[in-house]
């Protein structure tokens, strides 16, 4: 078999790394191990042509990114048929006349084992240690905590460029299509779903600050949830009610006073019941208005957040779901964001899940421009007279946003990027290209000699 060139080999662990970062929000069995190896193929990806292993460890490169990506593809079943399973547990579950908070279903031990691959992978390419914590940082912290960068509801609409045509979509989908009877429905439920960088709270800043919403809903929220290690229900409820002009000590006093809380058998059944005690405050303090929710960036899929259209139980616990914190008697809306489509149409149920279209043409290179100035002004301390690499830039616009795939992100990472560069004319660029051609040439006649 033909050895694979070190262009092929970068080519597969970009694909690998792609499908392992569309995991990312999934309960993968074996997810430390697989982080390990993963981080390990990052780290060597440019590695790859211009420092090559070893060509005894260089052979073994390729039989071992298959065995890779054949494990990643049996974790991915495995995950989905555990999740099948559980849910099918948990629907039988809820037939019952009577239930314990615990889930009885256990999953089968998984026979899938990669930490073979794990060493195979520390023996060819070395091992890459997790990154360090900050000396500020709390043992037992983990790292992203102090980079989530938490999203708010202010927004420069002039520097969203484009999706009017999809924001009145979302709006349609929240309020009702103009011209339709909008109070036939009392709560309404949409998504915005798209990877990490595809503009999704851009989306729904936009939708936030629209005419039509402003003029349907007394009341606007915008809740950033965060990633699942920042999953703190009670954290998040006490955010809800602060913002909405309540004593957050005064209901802590209220909460830790209600009879449901001292009566309480255990700390878990107190915390459970705190949750459902805070849940019906929020519940009262909404019921008065109507309103609109972005719960903007919900990772953590779990029952908590599914199906908010849900009414509170009459007979049960309150503390089960967020959606019985969410009165339905007036006029009111809901609108998520989140990565994934399956956990967007589980929270909103028959709500529309929508997405933020790629960036392309001129409304993709408007974004590139203006990233381009602004990191130029910054790095230069003032304009120069003229910009011959932006030129240049403008003449391959079409390639650039291309290669950036249209996403946000890509188009703003790049045009920081080219900012940094310094131009260098043609003439002078194949000035030097001779000069050190000959430079090389002369050390290798010196060396023979």
């Amino acid at each position: 078999m033909a050895q694979q060139s070190g262009n092929d080999l970068k080519a597969v662990m970009e694909k690998l790394l792609q499908a392992f970062e569309d995991e990312v929000d999934s309960e993968l069995p074996h997810r430390e191990v697989l982080d390990h190896i993963f981080r390990i193929l990052k780290a060597n990806k440019e590695k790859i042509i211009s420092e090559p292993p070893e060509v005894g460890k260089k052979e073994k490169l390729p039989e071992l990114l298959r065995s890779i990506g054949d494990a990643l593809q049996q974790c991915k079943a495995r995950s989905k048929q555990q999740q099948s399973e559980s849910d099918k547990a948990k629907s039988k579950k809820m037939t019952m006349p009577s239930v314990s908070d615990c889930n009885p279903f256990k999953s089968r031990p998984s026979q899938l084992s990669v930490d073979p691959l794990l060493e195979q992978t520390i023996a060819i390419l070395g091992d890459v240690p997790p990154p360090s914590p900050s000396p500020d940082q709390d043992a037992g912290e983990e790292t992203v905590t102090e980079y989530y960068e938490w999203t708010t509801s202010y927004v420069d609409e002039s520097r969203i460029y484009g999706w009017d045509k999809e924001a009145n979509e979302v709006v349609d989908a929240l309020v009702g299509k103009e011209g339709e009877d909008e109070d036939q429905v009392l709560f309404r439920t949409a998504g915005i779903a798209g990877i990490h960088g595809s503009g999704k709270t851009a989306l729904a800043q936009k939708v936030f600050v629209h005419d039509r919403i402003k003029d349907a809903f007394p009341l606007r929220l915008w809740v950033c949830v965060g990633p699942p290690d920042h999953e703190d229900r009670f954290n998040l409820l006490y955010r809800m009610l602060d913002n909405l002009g309540l004593d957050t000590a005064k209901v802590e006093d209220i909460v830790d006073k209600a009879d449901v809380v001292v009566k309480a058998a255990t700390d878990e059944d107190k915390d459970k019941s705190r949750i459902g005690v805070l849940l019906f405050i929020l519940y009262v303090t909404l019921y008065k208005t109507g309103y609109l929710i972005v719960f903007d960036d919900i990772r953590a899929y779990s029952d908590w957040y599914s199906n908010l259209t849900l009414q509170p139980p009459k007979d049960g616990e309150w503390y089960e779901r967020l959606a019985y914190g969410l009165p339905k008697a007036r006029k009111s809306a809901v609108l998520v964001t989140c990565r994934s489509e399956d956990g967007a149409g589980v929270m909103v149920r028959t709500g529309g899940v929508f997405h933020p279209p790629k960036l392309e043409g001129e409304e993709g290179w408007k974004l590139f421009h203006r990233e381009y100035k602004e990191a130029k002004d910054k790095d230069k301390g003032e304009e120069e007279e003229e910009d011959k690499l932006y030129k240049e830039l403008q003449e391959m616009k079409e390639e650039i946003i291309g290669k950036c795939l249209g996403l946000p992100v890509g188009i703003v990472q790049a045009a920081k990027g080219f900012a940094a560069l310094e131009h260098e004319p043609e003439a002078d660029a194949k000035d030097n290209a001779a000069a050190d051609q000959a430079a090389t040439s002369k050390d290798r006649t010196w060396t023979c000699n």
